[in-house]
């Protein structure tokens, strides 16, 4: 089991709802001690938190620490990723702690509350995680609960809001990319250009100047996902839910209590705006939101419900030397004997093990490729960091670990490795969704060559810049995109239909689509542009120091 040589002096858990003031006096502390780590599960607020601190503290006193990017990562204060902070320190404050239960990520919390070896921690969470933090820092030395109030009054209106009511510092919220765009298509014929757009696949470049204008007023209304809910502060003044049913990678479900409070504690941000107000819209075709729903989120964003925050145990994932693996070729037996270990392990702990198949999938898929040339670059440490690489496994972006994964290998082997493999350029005259999946390539490569330094002669810098190129490009393009997105129509004979179809019923009938005949494409495609000036190489022929 995970362990540490020296517990922490000291443990404060800051508990409440959104909006009360949890992370506004941690950062205080970690400013006050000068020293430390602030830990967050989104890029977004480990920025907002880096900003904070640089305003309070002397420059070159802060660093910033993600997976694509570091500004002084060795500062005394580090902002950061909860995957990039250190185990050790004089003061971590962990944000959105109940991230813990998450099945996904919450290792990453398990591992750092069970091994991080820091003077003080400050923990920052819904009361309703209090229950699974609590075990995994019980050695500490005195623990301290700070129950927060929110700071502003949450109202829910009455009535729901049409389209053509919708007032500005407004977010509304929909829970899919296509849904976004039809949303804000409907509201842009009432506020043309003020309407924006904010959702997970965006280049989180993108997503700042997209907040941003929102937050200088240059936008009136932001069309978001339950993105916005992850701690994001905004000046809205209302929060209105065009959906409660949302899609979570397995079911079509309605959203739990806790996930409506966190999105609708964004109104009404305390310093930010007055009081706030949460409600529903309508007049969307194919929306239906719940009120009650609603209205029960509001409850707990409030603090006067619980909520339902899962019950999961957090869960630990093995690092390699809990493996004891000699050979790359032992890492499937190794981690399916450890998990059945630790199943027996945690039976009395405060934790569970997680399910290692996504990393036995992996370590399968290399070893094919060790039998021949590339044997001699696969050895234990090289394979397990390819396979603990934080890029995505599920199809279909598993083909792209896999040919990353065989780049980093056949340059270790010294064989040659075709550049566009690794970092796709730039498109030329793209559409905002090829723009996106070129942004998303170009992180997957910034990981990996933070990794693998020189893999097709390439570096970080090189694929940040087509990260940066596509954000450029996004941003450019959004408003037109928005604008001539369809707005819950067919697109072969403009019948009223639910956002997520491109045709109605009888359209899209067999007997009814012709040669040829359009079938309608995601209205986020809309706006084509010009070749952008520059490809890679070269940009790369002239940065400062290439050739």
């Amino acid at each position: 089991m995970p362990v540490r040589s020296t517990p922490p002096e000291r443990v404060v858990f800051h508990l409440g709802p959104t909006n009360s003031g949890k992370t506004y006096e941690s950062l205080q502390a970690l400013a006050a001690t000068g020293s430390g780590v602030y830990a967050a599960p989104l890029r977004q607020l480990a920025h907002e938190a880096y900003a904070k601190l640089s305003a309070l503290l002397p420059a070159g006193t802060v660093g910033l620490s993600t997976g694509e990017e570091e500004v002084d990562p060795h500062a005394p204060v580090v902002c950061c990723t909860v995957e990039k902070a250190p185990l050790r320190g004089e003061l971590l404050v962990l944000d959105e702690s109940h991230w813990v239960a998450d099945p996904d990520r919450g290792h990453h919390w398990a591992r750092l509350l069970l091994t991080g070896e820091y003077r003080e921690m400050h923990l920052i969470s819904a009361a309703e995680a209090h229950p699974l933090l609590a075990p995994l820092v019980d050695d500490a030395g005195s623990v301290e609960v700070v129950t927060h109030q929110r700071l502003s009054r949450l109202d829910v209106l009455r009535a729901p809001v049409r389209t053509t009511g919708v007032r500005p510092q407004t977010l509304v919220v929909a829970f899919s990319r296509k849904t976004v765009y039809a949303v804000a298509a409907e509201l842009d014929r009432h506020r043309p250009g003020r309407v924006g757009v904010l959702y997970g696949a965006l280049p989180p470049a993108t997503r700042r100047e997209v907040i941003q204008r929102f937050t200088t007023g240059e936008l009136d209304v932001l069309v978001t996902t339950d993105v916005i809910g992850h701690g994001i502060n905004v000046p809205a003044t209302t929060v209105l839910f065009a959906e409660t049913t949302k899609f979570d990678g397995t079911e079509l479900r309605p959203l739990r209590s806790w996930e409506a409070a966190q999105i609708a504690g964004r109104a009404g941000r305390y310093g930010l705006t007055g009081h706030g107000t949460v409600g529903v819209l309508t007049g969307v075709r194919g929306l239906k939101p719940s009120t009650a729903l609603v209205s029960h989120g509001a409850e707990v964003a409030r603090g006067d419900r619980a909520s339902d925050l899962p019950r999961r145990a957090p869960r630990l994932r093995p690092e390699l030397a809990d493996l004891g693996a000699l050979e790359a070729v032992d890492l499937p037996e190794a981690l399916v004997r450890w998990q059945a270990w630790a199943r027996a392990a945690t039976r009395d702990e405060a934790v569970t093990p997680d399910d290692v198949t996504s990393l036995v999938l992996r370590v399968q898929a290399l070893l094919p490729l060790l039998r021949g040339p590339l044997g001699a670059a696969g050895d234990l440490h090289t394979v397990w960091r390819l396979v603990t690489l934080a890029i995505d496994y599920q199809p279909p972006r598993r083909t792209r670990w896999l040919v990353l994964a065989r780049a980093a290998l056949r340059h270790a082997a010294g064989l040659p490795v075709a550049p566009e493999l690794v970092l796709p350029d730039v498109p030329v005259g793209g559409s905002v969704e090829e723009y996106e999946q070129a942004a998303a390539a170009a992180r997957d490569a910034q990981t990996l060559l933070r990794q693998f330094p020189g893999v097709a002669g390439l570096d970080a810098d090189d694929a940040a810049w087509v990260e940066e190129e596509c954000a450029e490009a996004i941003s450019e393009m959004l408003p037109d995109a928005i604008a001539v997105s369809r707005s819950s129509a067919c697109a072969e004979c403009g019948t009223a239909i639910a956002p997520w179809f491109s045709t109605c019923r009888p359209c899209s009938a067999p007997r009814g689509r012709g040669p040829g005949r359009d079938t309608g494409r995601d209205p986020a495609r809309g706006g084509r542009r010009g070749p952008r000036s520059g490809s890679r190489q070269g940009r790369r022929a002239t940065r400062s120091g290439r050739g």
